[in-house]
């Protein structure tokens, strides 16, 4: 009794699965992130500036300090604006372009086969590791269909000939899922990396997630938060993002210049990660109901020998033979099966009452045990032995018989 009122007071939970079928279903957003953005064309030709972009280039070369110090004193740092605040705008400038650049050609439900303007459809984001383009929340793609002949296609040109000092040291583009008020550097998945010269198809599959509020645990050791806060949707990644952001601005101050980044903002970004504590301090939950998309990536060669040839004889031989190879890479997003799979988590106990019907008939089982159970028990017992006795009893009356039989015959004899 006292093991199931501990029980009852622990919040127990299970977890169901629930499938909803769709004649029409929404596609999800999608975050693209050259890997190598910088533009070698678009940056100062000057040994200064490469030492710039290689200290606040990929991990590796940054732990090893494979490029020289700084000296700040140097007026070329001031006439080039190293210290000057920046915006999206001059950012960009240093970048490869993104629309018609990027994205080469862009295509939706090729029911009716229709290039995109992709600049109607998606935006430029800055994420921490330059900038993206994201789905716009204001055009939402829909579909009907299953399978890859009817979807989603991008053709992405990387443009490897003009790659520079970057945030990596691979070369290709990084593609996210996500749910479009999410924010997937902060989801915890890294998405996919793929490479030029391969064509991928990604097949998906959407998952809704649905936990109880507190006193139910979502986690172990954490609560869900309700997904409308004092009239503001809840979203984990966007409070993640809140707190980096916040971490970065207090601890230091708003970052605006090269010189900024170089000196606090990467910095900063290390021991944000870095410290354990941070769960804690940002205290950003889980949300008690949130979407996600899984992708099932498959890949093949792109472009074949033979279209390799044909495309640039299409192009009246403007590009080299190993153009598409090195450059292109076309990915295809579509729906395995127009369903949502619902992961819903419920309580053990559904009301109070059912804590005291598992009570009652424990009781029940305790109270029959004890009374009529052993009384029947003791009957059974009791037959058995009685059997017994009568048995032996039956037993000696045999033998008696027998010898009584076998003196009357030798006195006879």
């Amino acid at each position: 009794m006292i093991q199931e009122l501990g029980n009852y007071y622990t919040y127990p939970t299970y977890t169901t699965l629930e499938v909803e079928i769709h004649s029409e279903i929404e596609f999800p957003a999608v975050t693209i992130c050259n890997l190598n953005s910088l533009s070698k064309s678009s940056v100062l030709n000057d040994s200064r500036v490469d030492n710039y972009y290689l200290s606040i280039g990929p991990r590796e070369i940054h732990e090893v300090q494979m490029y020289n110090e700084f000296n700040w004193s140097d007026p070329f740092y001031e006439q080039y604006g190293f210290f000057s605040e920046r915006k999206m705008e001059d950012i960009l400038l240093e970048h490869k372009p993104l629309h018609q650049g990027l994205f080469n050609i862009f295509v939706f439900d090729q029911t009716i086969f229709k290039l995109q303007d992709s600049k109607e459809y998606f935006s430029v984001e800055l994420k921490p590791n330059g900038p993206c383009l994201t789905s716009n929340k204001t055009k939402i793609f829909k579909t009907s269909y299953t399978g890859s002949d009817y979807n989603f296609v991008m053709w992405l040109n990387v443009d490897r000939e003009d790659s520079y000092f970057g945030q990596w040291l691979g070369e290709g583009v990084q593609f996210t899922v996500h749910d479009e008020e999410e924010d997937p550097y902060f989801q915890g998945s890294s998405g996919y990396y793929v490479e030029p010269g391969h064509e991928y198809y990604g097949a998906l599959r959407k998952y809704t997630y649905e936990y109880m509020p507190e006193p139910f645990k979502a986690t172990p050791t954490e609560f869900c938060r309700e997904s409308s806060v004092n009239g503001d949707e809840y979203f984990s990644t966007k409070c993640w993002k809140e707190c980096y952001v916040r971490y970065i601005y207090e601890a230091y101050y708003p970052i605006c210049s090269k010189y900024d980044y170089v000196k606090c903002a990467r910095p900063a970004k290390g021991k944000f990660y870095g410290n354990s504590k941070m769960k804690t301090t940002c205290h950003c939950p889980p949300a008690c109901s949130s979407t996600r998309y899984e992708v099932t990536l498959s890949s093949s060669i792109f472009p074949s020998d033979f279209y390799n040839d044909f495309l640039i004889k299409a192009g009246k031989d403007q590009f080299e033979r190993d153009f598409y190879r090195k450059n292109l890479i076309v990915i295809h997003i579509y729906f395995d099966e127009l369903k949502t799979t619902i992961v819903k988590q419920l309580p053990v106990y559904g009301s109070s009452v059912e804590i005291f019907g598992n009570l009652g008939g424990q009781m029940g089982l305790f109270l029959g045990a004890s009374i009529i159970t052993i009384t029947e028990l003791g009957e059974f017992l009791g037959f058995v032995l009685w059997l017994m006795w009568k048995k032996c009893k039956n037993g000696n009356r045999t033998n008696f018989s027998e010898e009584k039989n076998g003196n009357v015959t030798l006195e006879e004899m």
